[in-house]
């Protein structure tokens, strides 16, 4: 059975399906799911990541981490740990470690936990990281009671994310059926007014406005919020999003363009824009803190991507060269990466703007 066939009898027993589902089905089914059988990644994937982009993009998170891990008292290798959601194959965490190893030696040596559900990217993972010997939580529930230093890059935009819509009346669930050939949005039941409560809808809804839950990623947010909140540390959220849940932000890629949403069920990347508000109000429910979300080129700037990427280039090689600015370029421009990626940190409660998030300030 593939994705389609397995979708289809599924809204067949049980009725429309919710988008979280019909997303999470799609991406990490362990048998036909988007993220369970590829390399998504890179030139030849359907995608490009910033870190894959360039090093730059690590270096900075690096750079950044290891003043955090110093502010919060350097605590040694063994008392701590690095921690990645998602990581794909590595090369963030790659690009890291090796910055890690100059100016952070105990931040390379501290073990690396990975949340990741995709057993064919463990595998890469683990190959691509060699001789690091990766420990993979089936659960956040698993991680050791000590300091975290982490980080999330394009996590949270593919997990998994429910749609309400207003009709006019109220606020009722937007879904996926299945009919004359093909998987179609339809409206079902009004929320609950638990969901109703749980949702943070807007007071004044106009017919046919959106809103978008993820009620996994309040779940992920509130462990981590609630282990950083007890243990210290620090964790980068990277991920390109918006202020709150308003308007239908469901979007499929295949092959670095565009697709239909419904069209390839596990033939193609399907993302939302992160509700960064949301995330916000699970952090604060467990007494710590979400510094931001502030612009990514914001944040690299003010870090100092722009001067570390003068000190790569070598001028007598022209085509790398530019390889490097256009990389820059890409990471930090208004018009490609630099505004609708996000960049927030969450740390224990507390007062104050770390390098990197002087915009956040200002907010």
């Amino acid at each position: 059975m593939n994705c389609h066939d397995f979708l289809k009898a599924q809204i067949a027993a049980d009725g429309p399906m919710q988008t979280d589902r019909f997303m999470q089905i799609c991406l990490s089914h362990p048998d036909f799911g988007y993220y369970g059988s590829r390399d998504p990644f890179g030139r030849g994937g359907d995608f490009t990541t910033a870190p894959e982009i360039s090093q730059l993009f690590g270096e900075m998170m690096a750079g950044f981490m290891a003043y955090l891990w110093n502010a919060s008292g350097q605590p040694a290798a063994g008392d701590m740990i690095r921690f990645e959601a998602g990581p794909g194959r590595g090369t963030l965490f790659r690009d890291m470690h090796k910055t890690y190893q100059k100016i952070a030696p105990s931040l390379s040596k501290a073990p690396a936990y990975f949340f990741e559900a995709s057993e064919y990217l463990r595998t890469r993972l683990t190959t691509e990281i060699a001789p690091i010997a990766p420990q993979f939580l089936e659960t956040l529930a698993d991680l050791p009671p000590k300091p975290l230093f982490g980080i999330a890059n394009e996590f949270f935009d593919a997990l998994g994310v429910r749609q309400a819509c207003f009709d006019g009346e109220q606020w009722v669930w937007r879904c996926i059926d299945f009919g004359d050939g093909k998987f179609r949005f339809t409206q079902t039941t009004p929320l609950n007014k638990g969901e109703l409560q749980a949702a943070s809808l807007p007071p004044a809804p106009k017919q046919g406005d959106i809103y978008e839950i993820s009620p996994l990623s309040d779940t992920l947010m509130q462990a981590l919020s609630q282990h950083i909140a007890q243990y210290g540390g620090g964790f980068l959220i990277c991920d390109y999003g918006k202020s709150d849940g308003a308007g239908d932000s469901l979007q499929a890629v295949k092959a670095h363009s565009k697709a239909e949403v419904l069209a390839e069920p596990g033939a193609c990347d399907i993302t939302h824009l992160v509700d960064f508000s949301a995330l916000a109000r699970q952090a604060r429910k467990a007494n710590a803190r979400l510094i931001g979300p502030v612009e990514q080129g914001a944040f690299l700037t003010e870090l100092g991507i722009q001067a570390r990427a003068e000190a790569l280039r070598r001028p007598e090689k022209p085509e790398t060269d530019r390889m490097l600015l256009a990389a820059l370029d890409r990471l930090c421009a208004p018009q490609h990466m630099g505004q609708i990626f996000k960049t927030a940190l969450l740390v224990p409660d507390g007062t104050g703007f770390p390098p990197g998030f002087a915009t956040a300030q200002e907010g």
